[in-house]
């Protein structure tokens, strides 16, 4: 007896494999991914040690608005990867007229360490330490736990918002442009003071004391001089008639003492409130330099209410800056406020602030 053999039509064994899903090259091309365009990351492609505290970076592309913003500067300090303990301190700072060569501020450099940076897990560059100091010309003292250090232009000491785009509006005919050798146009060659956020310097007294001071945050290119400061501990101050000698392990100083005298505290004239967060301080005069940096006052209400505020880094317009009020807290409509100087840096304590 012959069995039936059922045939099927070529198009009714195409339809049904297509249903069951039997069609392997059918399948295969429905379940390719589409391609997505994957954003390549930029990495280093050269790296110069300019200084002990200073690397020139340049990267295949210009970075991100995110990769040089200031406040994600503990996510950004993650994305390169150094060796022998260092650490970039602040944001790259892109150069003027460059495409994507920036100004990286890093820990001090160890004399005779060859160092290894990648960025975002990308290829390991290395480079050889820098032991060359900035040239400081001078310090002087400015208050009575104030000191400066001061460089100039014109001995081949630049500080780099004189050369970077992220500052070039805002400094007018000091703004100028230097090639990836950090000479200008007409080829002189300048050194380049990079970030001093969290840097020290050390203070010594004739009879071999040594004090840490710390840099004082805006000061190192304001009012359109190169003269940072640096202020003792709190509640230390600069003792009259004692010789004061600065060293630093990033700058030479050439002028590296002075002897100390007691300076006449700032004469807080008024205060005016600017809203329930922030008010402005006026002094009797213009003081010339940035000394309200780092500052705090006490608000002593009427109502029994005390309120910290600090200064606000670099506000001052001439006699007048502002201070903003700290911890979350905020001014009080009607009450009185005495306004009192902490750290003894103004005078006098019989200042009143009301808000309305």
């Amino acid at each position: 007896m012959y069995k039936k053999v059922k045939i099927v039509s070529p198009v009714l064994l195409g339809l049904t494999l297509a249903i069951t899903g039997c069609n392997t090259d059918i399948q295969d091309n429905q379940s390719e991914p589409k391609q997505e365009q994957i954003q390549k990351e930029a990495q280093i492609t050269r790296l110069q040690s300019l200084n002990a505290m200073t690397i020139q970076m340049t990267f295949s592309e210009p970075l991100s608005e995110e990769e040089v913003n200031i406040d994600n500067l503990e996510k950004i300090k993650k994305n390169f990867e150094f060796n022998n303990d260092m650490s970039i301190v602040n944001v790259p700072r892109l150069k003027i007229g460059a495409k994507s060569t920036y100004i990286v501020p890093v820990t001090i450099q160890k004399p005779g360490t060859t160092y290894t940076v990648s960025y975002k897990d990308g290829e390991k560059q290395s480079f050889e330490a820098s032991d060359e100091k900035i040239n400081i010309r001078q310090t002087r003292q400015v208050t009575n736990d104030t000191f400066e250090i001061e460089s100039f232009i014109e001995d081949g000491v630049t500080d780099y918002a004189n050369i970077i785009e992220a500052y070039r509006a805002g400094r007018g005919n000091l703004a100028f442009q230097v090639d990836d050798e950090n000479k200008d146009e007409n080829g002189k060659q300048y050194q380049v003071i990079s970030s001093l956020r969290d840097r020290v310097v050390t203070i010594t007294t004739d009879k071999g004391e040594e004090i840490k001071a710390n840099y004082v945050p805006f000061t190192q290119a304001a009012d359109g001089r190169q003269a940072p400061k640096f202020r003792l501990p709190d509640g230390q101050t600069l003792n009259p008639g004692t010789k004061y000698t600065v060293t630093s392990d990033w700058a030479i100083i050439k002028n590296s003492s002075f002897t100390a005298k007691e300076f006449t505290p700032l004469t807080i004239e008024s205060a005016e409130a600017i809203d329930n967060k922030s008010f402005q301080i006026t002094l009797d005069k213009d003081p010339g330099m940035e000394l309200f940096a780092g500052r705090k006052v006490e608000l002593r209400g009427d109502d029994g209410s005390n309120i910290e505020a600090q200064y606000r880094f670099s506000s001052r317009k001439g006699p007048v800056g502002i201070f903003d009020v700290l911890n979350e807290k905020t001014l009080q409509s009607g009450v009185k406020y005495a306004v009192v100087p902490m750290g003894n840096w103004a005078t006098p304590d019989t200042v009143t602030l009301t808000t309305k």
